[in-house]
């Protein structure tokens, strides 16, 4: 009986130490991501959509200004555009290092094409 005590007790001692330093849940961030879009004229540019991401993902926080993305025309070559702006959060958990939007919202140009 004193070895299921001493069993019992260290599982349960056991079980509270791993619950107290268990790394919190991750959830999502809402963002607008400064990506390839194809306008309504049929433009390749740089605008913000809209997306949810985990928010233990770290690529969108080198979505800065002054950044450069090529893009696929969707035929045979790839487009260079400079970002102006970069990704800012829109609500969900925080992102370590992705900025509140202020003013930015879905479907603005958010880059232009680099000089070639």
């Amino acid at each position: 009986m004193k070895r299921f005590i001493v069993t019992t007790a260290s599982l349960l001692a056991f079980a509270i130490i791993h619950t107290a330093y268990a790394a919190p849940p991750h959830g999502k961030s809402n963002i607008l991501h400064c990506g390839c879009v194809v306008d309504a004229e049929g433009a390749l540019v740089m605008a913000y959509v809209d997306v949810n991401v985990s928010s233990k993902a770290k690529g969108h926080t080198k979505h800065g200004a002054g950044t450069i993305d090529s893009c696929f025309d969707g035929v045979d070559t790839y487009i260079d555009f400079e970002r102006t702006t970069g990704d800012c959060r829109i609500g969900g958990t925080p992102l370590p290092g992705l900025a509140a939007c202020e003013t930015e919202e879905a479907g603005q140009i958010c880059g232009i094409q680099a000089p070639q």
